[in-house]
């Protein structure tokens, strides 16, 4: 096993996890409290599903026959747009997806190392001459590694209440143009458009779902499991996914 490019890696990792602390420190409060979002949003929803079909605004510019490029524009749109607000409150969407990457590299990694150190044990305990260099470079390591695993958590903690705050605040225009869309998309048979707007729905999810601390319910963060539930019931109205 190539320890040395492992410590290598950690120590790259460790660079570029100290200055996004550094931008991570700041307390985040709510953005909306969990009655008035819950209340809004069961508004939203009963407006939306009333309508016969999609509101004359939305009708009028964007189902038309050119209807996909205008949806796509806009929705390329969105996306700038959330972006923005997002990196303006200190968090980067490439530095964000790179730390996640990161964070389940290191969980393949650990599992590898305490595969790896089992091994050496078991080879260990048949011959008394065997080297035990190997298992305590493991253990240390795996020691590194499970205090970087932590620090990135907290960061992606940090960035994931961030990201909410924002969808949070956005969550009445993003719900009701994705609304249309997917009415759209299903009234033209449009599977492409539907799985667009699940990727997107879908990768807002990805950076919520670190927001939350621990496998219990924490009452704290009960805003941000609405705004996942409401996120995943409209990414299954585009494709159909069951919710769990």
């Amino acid at each position: 096993m190539d320890f040395q490019n492992i410590q290598k890696q950690i120590s790259v990792l460790k660079e570029s996890l100290t200055a996004l602390e550094q931008n991570s420190e700041h307390e985040i409060g709510l953005a909306v409290g969990v009655v008035e979002f819950n209340k809004n949003a069961d508004e939203l929803k009963k407006k939306l599903t009333n309508l016969k079909g999609e509101s004359d605004f939305f009708k009028s510019v964007f189902n038309t026959e050119d209807y996909y490029e205008n949806i796509s524009t806009y929705l390329e749109q969105i996306k700038r747009s959330l972006n923005y607000k997002i990196e303006k409150n200190g968090v980067s969407f490439k530095a964000n997806e790179n730390l996640q990457e990161s964070y389940v590299a290191i969980l393949n990694i650990i599992e590898i190392l305490v595969a790896e150190y089992q091994i050496q044990n078991k080879n260990k305990a048949k011959n008394l001459f065997s080297r035990t260099t190997d298992t305590t470079q493991i253990k240390s390591l795996l020691a590194e590694l499970n205090t970087l695993q932590e620090r990135i958590h907290n960061v992606l903690h940090i960035h994931s209440r961030i990201v909410s705050n924002v969808i949070l605040q956005n969550f009445k225009i993003i719900y009701t143009f994705f609304y249309n869309c997917i009415k759209a998309a299903k009234q033209r048979k449009d599977e492409l458009l539907l799985v667009e707007i699940a990727g997107i729905t879908d990768k807002i999810i990805t950076m919520i779902k670190p927001v939350f601390s621990a496998k219990i319910l924490n009452t704290n963060e009960l805003i941000y499991h609405y705004l996942i539930f409401e996120l995943k019931e409209l990414k299954a109205c585009a494709i159909g996914e069951e919710l769990v």
